[in-house]
């Protein structure tokens, strides 16, 4: 690595730096960027990102040329550490990507803890990394896009559900916690959250809610922007999926958002979720791109990063 480069944590006072690095990214890898002060802001204060804790940054000359995002994740019955990577244009090919993941690997102390990273498939310097460390591919997750919904068949049991926009996101907190820790359990990227962190995630987002019986049993997190939207997170309660439930109050998100070709929807699905691929299919998403969820312990990429460099 080249002699200039420091490598520290993440600073408050990072924020525009890390914003100019990622806007010098993006225009070589699209797929990364650009972000906003605002949007840093807000990724910061995710539950998980503890403010950016265990973030770190690769300084040159006093100029941010990389970025190492890392959070430990609690799914339940294990952690897994989450990272992505991203170094200048300018800054590649000196090693820099490799001081990061050394100074992210040496956070922890458990060999078996799993480390997860997502890479774009039109992303070459990201996936010749992965490939470098020995991560495997445990599944993909597909960016779908909406310009026209699809109105689904009306099941007797969704027609008895009552769909709305929350008032007050903080009195669903509880509930959307309840059935996000249920419904996501088996997922790769899965988290657990407590009420009091969903209450914090919700803050940032719309939440629409299906009830049933007086009794929350599905929600749809969604994030408008001025010409689109994201829909962040759909989840039924599992002993009412299957019911036409989760297809109803998607539809109904889309139709009060006027999703349309000036104003498309967008989310992302898990290669593996079956069926809710074929859910939004119905609905009138299509696939447009695939992001690869790669996976490794921590002992794992150790013994791989000391064969390599050493």
């Amino acid at each position: 690595m080249d002699d200039g480069i420091t490598i520290r944590p993440l600073r408050e006072t990072d924020a525009e730096a890390v914003v100019a690095l990622y806007t010098r990214a993006a225009a070589v890898e699209p797929r990364l960027g650009p972000v906003t002060l605002p949007q840093w802001d807000q990724f910061l204060k995710l539950p998980q990102n503890r403010g950016g804790r265990d973030f770190r940054v690769a300084e040159r000359n006093g100029r941010v040329v990389g970025l190492a995002e890392s959070s430990l994740r609690d799914q339940g019955a294990h952690h897994s550490r989450f990272l992505k990577i991203v170094v200048a244009p300018e800054a590649r090919r000196c090693r820099i990507g490799a001081a990061l993941f050394d100074d992210v690997l040496a956070i922890d102390t458990t060999a078996d803890l799993a480390v997860q990273t997502l890479v774009s498939r039109d992303w070459p310097a990201g996936m010749a990394f992965v490939a470098i460390f020995g991560f495997v591919h445990v599944e993909s997750e597909i960016g779908m896009k909406c310009v026209e919904p699809l109105q689904p068949a009306r099941t007797l049991a969704a027609a008895r559900a009552s769909i709305e926009r929350a008032g007050d996101v903080a009195a669903c907190a509880a509930d959307v916690a309840r059935i996000h820790n249920a419904a996501y359990a088996s997922d790769a990227a899965f988290r657990l959250y407590s009420p009091e962190e969903m209450a914090q995630l919700l803050t940032e987002s719309e939440v629409w809610v299906a009830s049933e019986d007086g009794q929350v049993s599905g929600f749809c997190l969604t994030e408008p922007e001025q010409n689109s939207m994201w829909i962040e997170s759909v989840a039924v309660e599992p002993a009412r999926q299957g019911r036409g439930l989760g297809q109803l109050l998607v539809y109904r998100v889309l139709t009060a958002h006027d999703v349309s070709v000036e104003h498309p929807c967008w989310l992302n699905v898990s290669s593996r979720n079956a069926a809710a691929l074929k859910i939004y299919r119905r609905l009138g998403f299509r696939p447009q791109h695939e992001t690869c969820r790669f996976s490794a312990t921590r002992g794992e990429l150790l013994a791989s990063r000391d064969r390599r460099f050493h």
